[in-house]
């Protein structure tokens, strides 16, 4: 009976030891393979936001503009404004809009000459423009471009006159300060007439004309005297030498709700990139933006104001007018968050912190986002960035 019960005993101890030597794998085995999932899927996104933002860029003979919005991702209307605070240390994930079009091509890559004499304006409202016979194969069908709704973005540009989006800026006397005019408009394509009609100002996607806002779609047409001279469509763009082709726009921005990339093409469905309730949750995206004068001065835009040491919260400070074209590079931070609440190998949860990005500051799991409601104590989160350095971007390219 003794030995029976100092066998069992010896037994005993060998189990527990087992029992609590497996527990360990399982709780390393369940940590590594999160922290696996978090990093791939922050790679990948990291990858995906820097080869859009290159590729907007990548080589001549295309123009593009990057519309950026400084925690624009929240709201009923997500992508349209920046943060209502903009000193904010606790922004909503930012949202990235990148128009881009080919001067020689149409988005399928079919050929589709962009380059014509002059914008011809049938009439005035709705704005209606008569397309490059060229444009329209002899289905007399659209070439590269235009859903079943017969919906494009034109993307309109003059080679000659230069803009700047603040009315205080003359651009006849600081050109160094402005960019070539440019519009773009989504429209609707007849084939038939080989028109394209915009019908209201909300068609007017994105313009660089030193005009706040127009009261109609004729005063769009005809212009606003600003320093003297008129800024519209016609004495701007279509009285002069100018180019035309069909753009692809991309908005990219994070679900705070879902924790998900999404990514909206020509104002379509935003389709989910990564993240989402069964993967891994994007929990923030920061973009900051350096740009660099002649002076060798260097400004961030999207971290919290500063502006006596060259700070903003976004590109709308009298100072940054005309320095658009001074961009040379885009730093890009990603925030992913666990599917699931790992152990620690000790037992217990993880509590971390997220370090201060962008225009946000340090969040503590006792201190967490308001608009992310993260960090959340048990999960694990993964922080990483990258610099996307605008090698294309030169003065001519519009925003």
């Amino acid at each position: 009976m003794v030995e029976m019960m100092i066998a069992v005993s010896i037994l005993a101890i060998i189990i527990t030891g087992m029992t609590i030597a497996l527990q360990q794998q399982q709780r390393q085995f369940k940590l590594t393979k999160e922290a696996v999932d978090v990093d791939q899927t922050a790679r990948a996104t990291l990858d995906f936001l820097a080869s859009e933002i290159r590729n907007a860029g990548a080589r001549q003979g295309k123009t593009f503009a990057i519309q950026f919005f400084n925690g624009g991702s929240e709201g009923a209307e997500p992508c349209t404004e920046d943060t209502n605070d903009p000193a904010s240390v606790d922004s909503p994930p930012d949202c990235l809009t990148i128009y881009t079009w080919d001067i020689t091509r149409g988005q399928d890559g079919a050929d589709l000459p962009s380059i014509v004499d002059s914008v011809k304006v049938n009439q005035n409202s709705p704005l209606e423009l008569l397309l490059p016979q060229n444009w329209f194969d002899e289905e007399n069908v659209l070439i590269g471009g235009g859903g079943e709704d017969g919906q494009v973005l034109l993307g309109i540009r003059s080679r000659l006159a230069v803009c700047n989006p603040d009315s205080q800026v003359n651009c006849l006397l600081e050109p160094e300060r402005c960019t070539e005019c440019a519009v773009v408009l989504r429209a609707t394509v007849d084939g038939s007439t080989k028109t394209a009609t915009v019908d209201s100002l909300d068609d007017i996607i994105v313009h660089n004309f030193p005009v706040a806002s127009f009261s109609g779609v004729s005063d769009f047409v005809n212009g606003v005297t600003v320093n003297g001279l008129d800024y519209g469509l016609v004495p701007t763009i279509a009285d002069k030498a100018s180019e035309m082709t069909i753009v692809d726009s991309k908005t990219i921005r994070i679900d705070p709700v879902n924790k998900s990339l999404l990514l909206s093409r020509n104002g379509g469905d935003e389709q989910l990139i990564v993240g989402g309730p069964n993967a891994p949750g994007i929990v923030d995206l920061q973009l900051v933006f350096n740009l660099q004068d002649s002076s060798g001065r260097l400004s961030k835009v999207g971290v919290p104001l500063s502006a006596a040491d060259g700070l903003y919260p976004d590109f709308s400070a009298t100072a940054l007018n005309g320095r658009e074209q001074d961009i040379r590079s885009v730093e890009i931070y990603i925030v992913v968050k666990s599917k699931m609440k790992p152990k620690k190998m000790t037992g217990g949860e993880f509590k971390q912190l997220i370090p201060a990005i962008g225009d946000v500051l340090e969040r503590t799991v006792d201190s967490p986002s308001a608009a992310t409601s993260e960090p959340e104590e048990g999960y694990t989160y993964r922080i990483l960035s990258t610099t996307v350095y605008m090698r294309n971007h030169s003065r001519e390219e519009f925003g």
